[in-house]
């Protein structure tokens, strides 16, 4: 079994990230937190992490044995000796590894253009339009629509149920975690939960689907892994196709990809909806007229 300083030599945090898919799925609960985090997590004791992960203790020292590793504190060592490397791997970490710091604008704009088409093509070509298809009847049929999301995800959460409200479609969206699980338990089987998590781990964006379903909401889930714990809990899945290698930060091109599938949504709900869109975007565009500049 090889020693924690041994382990770090090769990169703890990569060594995770490669053994990922073939782990079982307590220890891949496990796995993905990490990969989130490496330093929280460095800091955290064994029950700490346990708590976090949903599993128990022992699960964790087993996923440590399957790193080479004698135990949680050899994990512990391992991931703070990774998280302190050079200031390139934080960079990398954070820009992605086809793009230096010594790279022009120009350059840098290339990579980031084909990054996000590449995201985005791969994305709708991959989609299953049939789980889109049902996702939109459902919200074109709903007595009330809640979207939810946490962090980045939440952005776009936002942005699809201003979109969707401004065609007459009851739609909220939360930023506080106790006020959407009061929405969530308000809703019945007339009702949709949007969850949108590009992990699929968030623990809120789970816990307010369950909640959902467990009221006899359609329950969607917008994510990038389809074997995520959000994706194994919700009626409908539209799976985005981020790399995690590609050009810029991985959490930048989710927003790319998760946009493209919401305006997919967004104009397949208005289809189902075309009377009442057309009216409430006509009645919508009057109202705020009087508030924008005339153009010059």
């Amino acid at each position: 079994m090889r020693t924690a300083a041994e382990l770090s030599d090769d990169g703890v945090v990569e060594r995770i990230r490669a053994l990922l898919p073939g782990l079982p799925e307590a220890q891949r609960a496990t796995a993905a937190l990490i990969l989130d985090d490496p330093a929280a997590v460095a800091r955290m004791t064994i029950l700490d992490l346990a708590d976090a992960c949903r599993v128990s203790t022992g699960s964790i020292t087993r996923f440590c044995r399957a790193l080479g590793l004698p135990g949680y504190s050899a994990l512990r060592i391992a991931l703070a000796a990774d998280t302190g490397r050079t200031e390139r791997e934080t960079w990398q970490a954070n820009m992605g590894r086809q793009i230096s710091e010594n790279d022009e604008l120009g350059q840098v704009a290339e990579a980031i253009s084909a990054a996000v088409r590449h995201s985005v093509g791969e994305t709708l070509s991959r989609l299953d339009l049939s789980a889109v298809e049902e996702a939109a009847t459902a919200i074109a049929r709903a007595r009330r629509v809640e979207v939810c999301g946490m962090g980045g995800s939440a952005g776009m959460g936002s942005e699809f149920q201003h979109r969707i409200f401004r065609i007459g479609v009851p739609a909220w969206c939360w930023s506080d975690t106790q006020v959407a699980l009061t929405g969530a338990a308000l809703l019945g089987p007339n009702d949709v939960m949007l969850a949108i998590s590009h992990s699929g781990r968030t623990r809120e964006v789970i816990d307010l689907a369950a909640e959902a379903a467990s009221r006899g909401a359609t329950t969607v889930a917008l994510t990038n892994d389809p074997e995520a714990p959000l994706a194994r809990r919700v009626d409908l899945l539209l799976a985005t196709c981020v790399r995690h290698d590609a050009p810029g930060h991985s959490s930048i091109l989710s927003r790319h990809a998760q946009m493209a599938v919401l305006d997919l949504l967004y104009i397949a709900v208005a289809q189902r909806t075309f009377d009442q869109t057309t009216e409430a975007m006509a009645a919508t565009t009057e109202a705020v007229t009087p508030y924008k500049q005339p153009p010059r």
